[in-house]
């Protein structure tokens, strides 16, 4: 169900001060580069450090408005602990009164003021003591809004000057925001109707030729056959798309609970089994002794269901290219700070020059064009483990096999 999107008032109370022309040609020169960015993370990232840049300030955020839901989330912040699962609140909170009034706010000693969203400071052990939000706005819509935190230059409180500068970014980085946003879904689009089109041509053959009447009748298990694979192969796609487009978003919800890694690779191998078992091999487990559980600090932090869909997703390709009679190889290490989860097959190993590009959507290594999937099941599970503040790193020898590992932040507290 689509959300009403929240009623604005697009009014300013007093007019900014006139932008020095020092000031003036740095809005220029940045105007360009804001126009011609179009992923959005690296658009938000830039006008995070320019507001930053202009103002003299410690940290910058911003928060952009879910078309579908009409809440408001974090979609960047100069303080990478800050993840987009965290709602803000359109009442009671200082930047959902600057998206709902449109216009700019500044606050020269937040923590007196009620509308303060003092959770985020509490979770990240930061004082916020001096504010300047503005809100995003394009064509008379309003994205979200746009925060600098703390003056660092001995001043208490945000000038005009620093208002002007603030809503001339605001309002460049706005257009830029809903260009970039417009792109993303046109690009991803075509993207998904060349991948569809594939399995659906297949289907519509196999249709047609089913219902001639000279068809031999030794064909006809052949096409059902062809139909029903070719069916699943797009069901699976328009989920992998659903998920790819959500995480994509920045509005699919990761939970923040303690994970039994254990269970989680258990079932993952309960799961991987049948499919290996069908080529002969053979998935091994190697587990430390010292595994964090649910129970026993430090702990990993996350969502179960996503890491279990991430590590499916490196044992069923680890599976599908390895060798007949081949190995997999489960393995866990427990660092100072960190988990790893390693992923090794006995295949045919993977080229250099076609590892920097494993994690790009819909991409597929030369040769492997025929196999099975979306060709984004890197690509989402990339996604999820950087939403748990983690990374995956590949190496791979040509003619021995791969090994993915993932790295997993440890907490010493629950959430």
């Amino acid at each position: 169900m689509v959300m009403a999107r929240p009623e604005v008032h697009l009014t300013n109370t007093q007019e900014p001060e006139t932008i020095s022309p020092e000031h003036l040609l740095r809005l220029l020169e940045i105007s360009g580069r804001l126009s011609s960015t179009l992923r959005l993370d690296e658009l938000l990232d830039l006008v995070m450090h320019v507001a930053i840049d202009l103002t003299g300030t410690e940290a910058a955020s911003i928060l952009l408005l879910d078309n579908r839901t009409g809440k408001m989330y974090f979609a960047a912040s100069t303080n990478q602990v800050i993840t987009d699962e965290i709602e803000v609140p359109l009442d009671n909170s200082i930047a959902g009164w600057v998206v709902r009034n449109g216009r700019y706010q500044i606050l020269s000693d937040v923590q007196t003021d009620d509308r303060h969203f003092s959770g985020i400071d509490e979770e990240l052990e930061f004082v916020t003591r001096s504010m300047l939000a503005v809100p995003l706005i394009a064509h008379d819509q309003v994205l979200g809004a746009l925060e600098v935190i703390n003056k660092i230059d001995g001043s208490t409180t945000y000038s005009q000057q620093d208002v002007a500068l603030m809503e001339a970014l605001a309002s460049q980085s706005a257009v830029a925001i809903m260009n970039a946003r417009l792109f993303s879904q046109s690009d991803l689009l075509a993207e998904i109707m060349h991948e569809v089109k594939t399995p659906l041509m297949a289907i519509t053959t196999a249709s047609e030729l089913l219902v001639r009447t000279d068809l031999p009748e030794e064909k006809h298990d052949e096409l059902i056959g062809m139909i029903r694979r070719e069916s699943k192969r797009l069901s699976k796609m328009t989920r992998d798309f659903l998920d790819f487009a959500r995480l994509e978003s920045g509005r699919q919800s990761i939970a923040q609970n303690p994970v039994d890694i254990r269970m989680v690779v258990s079932d993952v191998v309960h799961i991987s089994n049948p499919q290996a078992s069908e080529r002969n091999i053979v998935i091994e487990t190697t587990l430390d002794s010292n595994l964090p559980t649910v129970e026993s600090a430090p702990y990993v932090i996350g969502d179960s269901d996503r890491l279990k869909q991430v590590l499916l997703n490196l044992v069923s390709n680890a599976v599908k290219y390895n060798r007949e009679n081949g190995r997999v190889y489960i393995k866990t290490r427990l660092e100072t700070d960190e988990l790893q989860i390693g992923v090794e097959d006995t295949g045919a190993g993977i080229e250099p020059q076609d590892i920097e590009h494993l994690f790009e959507r819909f991409y597929r290594i030369p040769g492997s064009e025929s196999a099975e999937g979306t060709g984004l099941g890197l690509s989402v599970a990339k996604t999820i483990v950087e939403q748990h503040n983690g990374r995956i790193v590949v190496d791979s020898v040509v003619g021995k096999g791969t090994t993915f590992t993932i790295h997993l932040p440890l907490s010493h507290h629950k959430k």
